[in-house]
């Protein structure tokens, strides 16, 4: 059985896998190695709620999709296991290269795609067959490199941490399923989170998330790739519908908003059970940022956090606290949209 799960939940590019990785080396964790989308939406993907978002209230959790969950959960658990290196990726993705999948596909930066896999990069989303959308997101993630459970430690229980974008939406629906749960919530700067997202819907290949039931009108997305007009990226928040013919950096501030605004209300309702950190605190001071975070969520410390040499997770470019001024005119010109909220976090 799972107790006290341990959900990692932030705006899309916030940070939330680099604190998913890092929570992954207390001997404590289990884990499914990506973000959950593949379950959750099986069973509540948005099609199938009116296209409304991936908002989901302590109503929806019926007893027999909380059982469900439960169990696809369970069965997705492994060890986290030793991190892989570069080399052990290079050699997945020439296996699997060789099997006729595209490595462009998976989460390794570009210049070293492009160093080992020489040939014209693919464009546009990864499709299943007959083009619709596959459960897992790009940039894929490498399996979990550690056992499965054991009847007896399931017996006992195990500490799951799983981490979905789609989460800041769901908090009600995520107490009502696992009523021991603990929280890590996580913020970034809005300035290098809306350039991050700008470049996550600029990637020719990466994060898609929905083929949309009605034309996107997008400035500076929909009229830039052919794919524009069909496909939105990572999560969808509840009012989607009203930014479908805004540019490009609106859309993402407003999806900073909506995505703050509804981790700030979770965090304050959810008291002893959560903690909301800073990114840049993840990265400046892991180990006590992380011993804050242990004690909400009740682990041991790891002595594993005490180590600065964090991973690189869910990039195609090194990570780079200015990487957001290429967008700098952009983004300056919708900070105004998440100046009281962006205030309210301290940034």
């Amino acid at each position: 059985m799972l107790t006290k799960p341990i959900f990692i939940v932030g705006h899309p590019r916030s940070g939330t896998s680099l604190v998913r990785s890092l929570l992954e080396r207390s001997d404590q964790i289990w884990t499914i190695g990506r973000e959950g989308k593949p379950i959750w939406e099986r069973h509540l993907h948005p099609s199938t709620r009116d296209w409304h978002s991936n908002e989901l209230t302590a109503a929806d959790a019926t007893p027999e999709l909380a059982a469900t969950l439960r169990d696809e959960l369970l069965a997705a658990c492994r060890r986290p296991g030793v991190e892989w290196a570069m080399a052990d990726k290079l050699d997945f993705l020439h296996f699997m290269s060789a099997q006729g999948i595209r490595p462009y596909y998976y989460d390794v930066p570009f210049a070293v795609l492009k160093e080992h896999f020489p040939e014209v990069p693919p464009e546009g989303p990864p499709t299943a067959p007959n083009g619709d959308e596959l459960d897992e997101i790009t940039p894929f993630c490498f399996p979990p490199r550690g056992p499965r459970p054991t009847a007896d430690q399931l017996a006992d229980g195990i500490r799951l941490v799983e981490k979905s974008i789609q989460s800041c939406f769901r908090v009600p629906f995520l107490r009502e399923v696992f009523p021991d749960a603990k929280y890590v919530f996580v913020v970034r700067d809005p300035r290098s989170s809306i350039g991050s997202l700008m470049d996550a819907w600029l990637n020719p290949r990466m994060f898609f998330s929905y083929r949309m039931p009605v034309p996107l009108r997008i400035e500076g997305y929909s009229d830039v790739f052919p794919w524009g007009k069909e496909w939105w990226n990572l999560s969808l928040p509840p009012g989607w519908e009203d930014w479908i013919g805004l540019r490009l950096e609106e859309v993402c501030a407003l999806s900073w908003l909506t995505h703050n605004q509804a981790v700030l209300q979770a965090a304050e309702t959810l008291a002893d059970d959560a903690i909301l950190v800073r990114y840049e605190d993840v990265k400046a001071d892991p180990a006590t940022t992380f011993a804050h975070i242990a004690e909400t969520v009740d682990l041991p410390f790891a002595d594993a956090w005490h180590s600065t040499e964090l991973p690189i997770v869910m990039t195609q470019t090194r990570p780079d606290p200015n990487k957001w001024c290429r967008h700098e005119p952009k983004i300056t010109s919708v900070l105004p949209l998440i100046t009281d909220l962006s205030t309210r976090l301290g940034y």
